[in-house]
Formats: C-alpha cells, sequence, structure tokens
C-alpha cells in the first residue's frame, strides 16, 4: 500500500511540472462585432446631410478557407462602412501566436485583440504554432461595397445600332391588325375591329380572347406587354397589358388602360379571361397616358417609359399602382425630341434605350445586378 502511494504522488507531481506541445498554426474562427457606417441624406428641402449609423457586422458571416489560407466575407458590408478601424476577435488553434504584417513592409508585429486595424486592403496574418514548428500565413479581407448597390447607372453608347428583332411572330393576319405579343403558350393580338384576340399554341386560328369587362376598355393605340412567371406558382405566366384609348374618340383621357391575365398551362387548367385592373379616376398613382409607350420587366417590378420622357415609373404590385421611384431617372442629357424610344432589357441586365429620331442610345443597370 506504502509503495503504491508513492507511485501516485510521484505521478501527481511530474503531471503539473509538463506542458503539451502543438505544431497546429491555424486560425479557427475570425469575427467582428460592430462597425460605424457613414451615410448621406437629403432633406425635405434638398439640403444634404451626414448620418452615423452602427453595421452589426456579426450578421455577415466570414469565411475561412483553409486551403488558400483566405478569410472574407462573401456577403459584403454597406456602403459607407468604416473598414479602416476594426477591432476583430480571432481565435487560433491550441492558442497559436497571431503576428500581422505591416501594409507596406515586411514588418511582423503582435496582434493586439483590442487594437483597431485598418482592412481598407488586405491584411497579412501569420499563425505561429505553440512549439514553433508550424507557421500559416492568412489573408483576411473585410470587404464592403465600394458603390451603392441601388444606384442606377446610364451610360451614352456611341455607334450602337438596335438588333433586328427576333421574328417570333410566323401566323396568319387576315383580320389582324397588330400582334402585341406572346406568353408560353399563348400569343395576342389586336384585331382590324379593335378586339384582343389571341393563338393558343397549336392552334389553327385566331379566336377572341375572353375578357372580364367591357371591349371598350381595351387600349388601340400605344400599347406595350410584358409576361413573366408568377412567382410561388409553377407552369403559370401573368401577363400585363398598358396602352391608351383613341385620342380622337377619348381626348379627355390622361391615364392609360391596364389590363392583366393569369396564364396556367398546367393540362388541366382551364382558360383564364382578361381582367380589367379598375381604379376609381380620383386614385393615386395611376399610369398616366404616355405616347410610344413600352413596358419591361426589371428587378423586383416593371417598368413604364414614354413620351413626353420626363419620368420612368415603376410598378411593384404587377400593374396596380405606378410610381416615380427616385432610384430610376431618364439619363442626364437624354435627348427628349426623340419621336419614339425602343427598350430592350439584355442578358446581363443592362436597359437599353435607342432613341428614334436623334440617334441616342443609352444603357444603363443597377449596380447590384450588374455582371
Amino acid at each position: 500500500m506504502l509503495l503504491t502511494l508513492l507511485c501516485a504522488t510521484a505521478c501527481l507531481g511530474s503531471g503539473n511540472d509538463e506542458t503539451t506541445l502543438y505544431d497546429d498554426a491555424a486560425i479557427v474562427s475570425f469575427s467582428v462585432e460592430t462597425l460605424k457606417c457613414y451615410g448621406h441624406t437629403t432633406s425635405s428641402t434638398g439640403e444634404d446631410s451626414t448620418y452615423t449609423a452602427t453595421v452589426t457586422v456579426l450578421n455577415y458571416a466570414f469565411t475561412i478557407d483553409q486551403v488558400g489560407h483566405r478569410i472574407f466575407n462573401r456577403d459584403s458590408l454597406p456602403l459607407g462602412t468604416d473598414v479602416s478601424h476594426v477591432v476583430c476577435n480571432i481565435t487560433t488553434r491550441n492558442n497559436g501566436t497571431v503576428l500581422i504584417r505591416d501594409v507596406a513592409s515586411d514588418t511582423l508585429r503582435y496582434y493586439v485583440s483590442t487594437d483597431s486595424i485598418n482592412f481598407t486592403t488586405p491584411r497579412k496574418f501569420v499563425i505561429l504554432s505553440n512549439d514553433g514548428s508550424g507557421r500559416t500565413e492568412y489573408t483576411i479581407s473585410v470587404n464592403a461595397h465600394q458603390e451603392n448597390p441601388d444606384m442606377f447607372v446610364w451610360t451614352k453608347v456611341e455607334g450602337a445600332t438596335e438588333p433586328e428583332p427576333e421574328n417570333q411572330y410566323d401566323l396568319p393576319m387576315d383580320g389582324i391588325s397588330r400582334i402585341i405579343g406572346s406568353s408560353s403558350t399563348e400569343t395576342y393580338a389586336l384585331s382590324d375591329a379593335n378586339q384582343l384576340m389571341v393563338w393558343h399554341r397549336g392552334g389553327s386560328q385566331w379566336e377572341e380572347d375572353v375578357l372580364d369587362d367591357d371591349p371598350s376598355l381595351i387600349p388601340t393605340e400605344d400599347l406595350s406587354m410584358v409576361c413573366y412567371p408568377m412567382n410561388l406558382s409553377a407552369q403559370t405566366d401573368y401577363v400585363l397589358l398598358a396602352g391608351n384609348r383613341s385620342a380622337a374618340l377619348y381626348p379627355q383621357e390622361t391615364t392609360a388602360r391596364v389590363w392583366r391575365k393569369i396564364v396556367d398551362y398546367g393540362s388541366l387548367t382551364q382558360k383564364s379571361p382578361w381582367v380589367y385592373m379598375e381604379r376609381p379616376a380620383n386614385a393615386l398613382y395611376q399610369l398616366p397616358r404616355l405616347g410610344n409607350l413600352q413596358l419591361v420587366k426589371y428587378d423586383d417590378g416593371v417598368l413604364a417609359f414614354g413620351s413626353p420622357y420626363t419620368t420612368i415609373y415603376q410598378s411593384r404590385d404587377n400593374g396596380i399602382t405606378w410610381k416615380n421611384n427616385s432610384m430610376y431617372q431618364m439619363p442626364e442629357g437624354f435627348d427628349a425630341n426623340a419621336t419614339s424610344v425602343h427598350v430592350r432589357v439584355d442578358d446581363n441586365n443592362y436597359i437599353w434605350l435607342y432613341c428614334q429620331g436623334t440617334g441616342q442610345v443609352w444603357r444603363g443597370c443597377l449596380n447590384r445586378l450588374r455582371k
């Protein structure tokens, strides 16, 4: 028993004197809690002012790439975030030592968790294992937007010509005054008698389409149609038609006529009618009567362009209301003497304006949608 006790005491004593060292040199977590964000705003009187807000950076996850030895946030912090004074939290495996490399030289200094670090450019951090044998260098970036993601920027394009429209309507035109547009399974037209006509895919002839209201409310001038998939509903298109009634017959009208149709092209669905989007005469945010009306689907809404080309109207509720969103303005320097403007949206989310009569061509895009 005495021998056993002596051995146990000896073991306890030797355990207190030993320190285990490791050769791991890795960062296992990186975080930033809060940063300041500086922004500009304009008062109701037009005066510019600045404001300071706090960004909770914990909402922006940092990715640790242990193969490429990079640490970065995939989602950029808001525009105006001050990344020149960043206090960050770094955890290493087995309490490795953290060194930071100076921006202008190869000088290394010890990282102090309370120090403010300038991350306006990516910074180099060196991790040393606690046994001295391991060394890993990481590049850490704290990314913030350098431009307003919701700013729409126009550029004047010299020498560009409008592409030829695709011949997508190989249909008989007897009794048809003009083709308006198509959904996934239907093509729409206006007849010589100003009736709204439909050609079903696989059909053999034009048919008068179904309306839920007075046919005299169908627009006959400055027609434009846009079609896009409905959210949360598979195999369903939302078709929006807008335009003006005859100026000769309805000279007093100052607003456009807007219709919509939901086309569910599932195999067992019934035909749906065109629905007139009626609103009281004194209702706010109606689409005004615009010459050469052009509708395009863009981002989370529909944009309407038209003469006199002073305002771009946006609908974010599928054509019910139309507002002047300050984010969308006609290009500075746009020549309003254009006789008409053809509007196109390309695969890279650029809106193109081809101006007839002036020859101007403009291209614009939201910064966050630019590819």
